[in-house]
């Protein structure tokens, strides 16, 4: 049996007084979660075309000015910057950048920790990556566990501390589970595995009560839920939930493979789902899924806040796409 991971929570002084208001409010944000009240009917909210131009659009994260990176923007291999007036450029090439012998680079899941600077996926050259928002200076964090090479990273998530948790899908599928989920210890820089044996783990996010991890199981069309304590344990996974099949009401169901998450301020889980074209909202205590929205297209795969907004990229359009849903994301790196 694999035991609980442990992690030391290095909490940054600016920090502090958010995760005293967390403890605090964690009952009520658990209310809040398992409701919908306060959110748009499903497939109400007609999906707004906020930028195109990209080769293959996924991995969106803002700044706190509002800039959007979203990777392969025109060219696969590249990070593109969308800033708020609508000037669109690309702010680096991987494989220029962090070039590499044999692979070649190319970002998928992207965030912006809180000192302002880009965490990525790095899902061709198999490693995790930390790039300035200028684009000019690049850090390998990880590219390896116990002396064996990432196959190729998916998705990158942070907690309050700064740790970063990762997926590697690489291969693996259902005939071959070889999927992992790992975490980049910001105070050891050590990298620890969480999970392995997983049919293409995908999106992941940390609950805003930092008392859960969430991981997407693409090709099990379902959400795993990880414990974790405050010490920094995370405990033996558990299924949150398989996604319908079948439609139910407003709901459309099929196999639909979860992508990238996000979560609301709520604690609600936002779930880019594949080839469904569309987003599902799920309560991540229970596992109910409160609400579905349309994407704004096939091929479905990350969705990021920023205002009352979500954004999603499709890559079936080349295209991100905004939704005034009228509810803030979780301020996963930190207060503005």
């Amino acid at each position: 049996m694999r035991r609980p991971l442990h992690v030391h929570r290095r909490v940054p002084s600016g920090l502090a007084l958010v995760l005293g208001s967390l403890a605090i409010a964690v009952a009520s944000a658990e209310e809040t979660a398992t409701s919908a009240d306060d959110l748009p009917a499903s497939h109400s909210v007609a999906p707004q075309l906020y930028a195109t131009g990209f080769a293959f659009a996924e991995g969106p994260t803002f700044d706190r000015q509002g800039n959007l990176y979203v990777v392969n923007y025109r060219v696969i291999g590249t990070i593109g910057r969308i800033t708020r007036d609508g000037t669109a450029n690309i702010l680096c090439h991987l494989a220029e950048l962090a070039p590499m012998e044999n692979r070649e680079p190319r970002a998928n899941g992207l965030k912006v920790d809180s000192e302002g600077r880009l965490i990525v996926a790095d899902s061709g050259g198999g490693r995790l990556l930390r790039i300035s928002l200028d684009g000019e200076k690049c850090e390998i964090l990880a590219d390896r566990y116990q002396g064996e090479r990432f196959r190729s990273l998916n998705d990158a998530a942070l907690d309050l501390a700064g740790n970063i948790y990762f997926t590697d899908p690489g291969g693996s599928s259902l005939s071959n589970p070889v999927g992992a989920v790992y975490r980049y210890n910001v105070d050891t820089k050590k990298v620890e595995r969480i999970d392995a044996g997983l049919a293409f783990p995908n999106g992941l996010g940390v609950t805003p009560d930092q008392s859960k991890l969430c991981v997407c199981e693409s090709q099990r069309y379902r959400l795993l839920v990880y414990p974790m304590s405050e010490e920094g344990d995370v405990g033996e996974r558990s299924v949150l939930m398989e996604f319908p099949k079948e439609d139910d009401g407003e709901i459309r169901g099929g196999a639909f493979e979860p992508d990238g998450v996000i979560f609301d301020e709520a604690g609600r889980l936002y779930v880019a789902m594949w080839t469904g074209g569309v987003v599902n909202v799920v309560c991540p205590e229970t596992g109910k899924l409160l609400r579905q929205y349309d994407a704004g297209g096939s091929r479905a795969t990350n969705v990021h806040f920023f205002g009352e907004s979500l954004y999603t990229t499709v890559a079936a359009k080349e295209a991100v796409f905004r939704l005034p849903l009228g509810v803030r994301g979780f301020a996963y790196n930190g207060p503005d």
